[in-house]
């Protein structure tokens, strides 16, 4: 009687393993490539309401492999600078002041319930370093609908090497990514740039 040696025994098994590992990446990649992937780098663009000329930044979302722009128009007078899956924003002359817009991937679609609400705040309360006397200021329930979809905004206030700040954070959970808008400044300041950052995110068309 012949015996399989232990090598070739093994050797159907590491193949199916080279396979098994190579279909689940190729299932990520379908599935990155299926699902929505906002990019944030921003492009200046233009648009002309009846004569009057607005600028505005432009990015491109790709779904179902069909690329979609999605416009925006910063504050009066704020510069913006970013990346892939951040915008930051800032307004002149105030250089303790930062605005941004970020994204990251939900692995599954994340509903705004009591639970994802603790948590995030939690999250949020904790995510500063260094930062003395954390109080929640305010919550909000969907100030703003994105696709249809709730938001849930927190207003926090806390004491940084001396200086006391006011942040808010407005999250936005879309089917496959998550949105967070946030402006932070010294609290003299805050109400200026929370009302110019705020409104500007009306003007978010595409999402």
């Amino acid at each position: 009687m012949r015996r399989k040696s232990f090598a070739s025994a093994r050797r159907p098994l590491c193949r199916r393993s080279i396979c098994s590992a190579f279909n689940s990446l190729a299932f990520i990649v379908l599935a990155q490539t299926i699902h929505g992937a906002i990019d944030l780098i921003p492009v200046p663009s233009e648009r002309n309401v009846e004569g009057v000329v607005f600028k505005q930044l432009v990015f491109r979302e790709t779904e179902r492999q069909i690329e979609r722009q999605i416009t925006y128009q910063q504050p009066t007078g704020w510069t913006y600078s970013g990346g892939k899956n951040a915008l930051r924003l800032a307004p002149p002359e105030m250089p303790q002041v930062r605005a941004e817009i970020e994204q990251s991937p939900l692995p599954i679609p994340q509903v705004l319930d009591a639970a994802t609400i603790n948590l995030l705040r939690d999250q949020e309360m904790r995510r500063i370093p260094g930062s003395e006397e954390v109080t929640l200021v305010l919550e909000e329930q969907s100030p703003l609908r994105f696709k249809g979809r709730d938001t849930y905004g927190l207003t926090l206030s806390y004491l940084l090497h001396g200086q006391r700040y006011t942040s808010n954070v407005l999250f936005a959970n879309l089917e496959d990514t998550q949105l967070r808008f946030r402006v932070v400044a010294p609290t003299d300041q805050f109400e200026k740039v929370f009302k110019s950052f705020r409104g500007s995110l009306f003007t978010l068309q595409g999402l």
